[in-house]
């Protein structure tokens, strides 16, 4: 099981690149380490780099499927709705092809999109 501590350590050795702020209330918030790699995905997608989008959805997936209670929660509710949210609107916003758009919703799957699903067809309940 991942616990919240190790979230960091999982995502800085596989994106050394990625530089999650170093505050003390960094250090202690999931939520503010989950933001950052979703904005570290946002921005490795609108580059094309696909090999790295897919391992970023690769490690917030095992996040998902094994974290405790709290890693779950921090991947639903900040990773899984802003780059769910990202994936579903890029279209719209011109910053992929339309082929490299279908490509990124296939490679957004799992549980991630299950999640996403769950999220966007549940408002207001």
């Amino acid at each position: 099981m991942i616990i919240e501590s190790e979230v960091r350590e999982i995502i800085s050795n596989e994106f050394p690149e990625l530089k999650i702020e170093n505050s003390a209330q960094a250090r202690s918030s999931i939520y503010t380490t989950m933001q950052c790699f979703a904005d570290f995905t946002k921005d490795v997608v609108q580059e094309g780099d696909i090999s790295k989008v897919k391992t970023c959805f690769k490690i917030a997936e095992k996040m998902l499927d094994d974290g405790n209670n709290i890693v779950k929660n921090a991947i639903e509710n900040v990773y899984v709705y802003s780059i769910g949210t990202f994936v579903y609107t890029i279209e719209t916003i011109f910053i992929l092809s339309p082929a490299n758009c279908i490509q990124l919703k296939e490679l957004f799957n799992g549980s991630l999109r299950k999640e996403y699903y769950k999220q966007v067809t549940a408002g207001g309940i």
